[in-house]
């Protein structure tokens, strides 16, 4: 009982120190959107490791020269016990896969660009950290609206269950509104 209210606590301190990294890099860039908190998890892992936190916000990001990209940044800690091993593998491997696309008013989405990074080595290696994937930009159509959509793959080392596929919730919208208004 008090493992778990301790995991419940150390979850809930984490994602408030991920959310407000995050509001403080959002807030400094006025030309993006990104998701909060929804992007979340723990993942329980085999043996002595200890449990795995996950966040993983997506963003839509307006860049100079009339550019747009789609942005993932995978944060992790796995929680220290004091009982738990570090030094064993975590995953087999770990990759993010970050879309950019764009939807004419009221339209389905179309993939525009999209990149995968591999983040096996660093998850394994770091009890803590982040590492952001960056599709290519693409020009920017004022006339569509634009988002950021992610999907993480991840096989954990040992557990003999194979991958695992999470598809991440994507960015709110970034262009005009159905009125035909500018957003963000």
């Amino acid at each position: 009982m008090n493992h778990n209210l301790f995991r419940a606590s150390a979850v809930g301190a984490a994602l408030v120190a991920f959310s407000a990294v995050f509001s403080v890099s959002q807030s400094a860039s006025a030309a993006q959107t990104c998701t909060t908190i929804e992007n979340s998890r723990i993942q329980s892992m085999p043996g002595g490791i200890p449990e795995a936190q996950l966040y993983v916000p997506t963003c839509v990001e307006a860049l100079p020269d009339h550019k747009v990209r789609g942005r993932a940044s995978l944060n992790w800690n796995f929680i220290n016990d004091g009982q738990s091993d570090f030094t064993s593998k975590r995953f087999a491997s770990f990759k993010l896969t970050v879309r950019l696309e764009s939807r004419a008013l009221g339209g389905t989405g179309v993939v525009v660009t999209s990149k995968t990074c591999d983040v096996t080595n660093s998850i394994n290696t770091a009890p803590t950290g982040d590492l952001t994937c960056l599709t290519p930009s693409a020009v920017r159509d004022p006339k569509k609206q634009w988002s950021g959509s992610a999907t993480a793959v991840y096989d954990i080392d040992g557990d003999s269950k194979g991958p695992i596929t999470w598809q991440l919730t994507a960015s709110p919208l970034l262009g005009q509104d159905l009125s035909g208004r500018s957003v963000k």
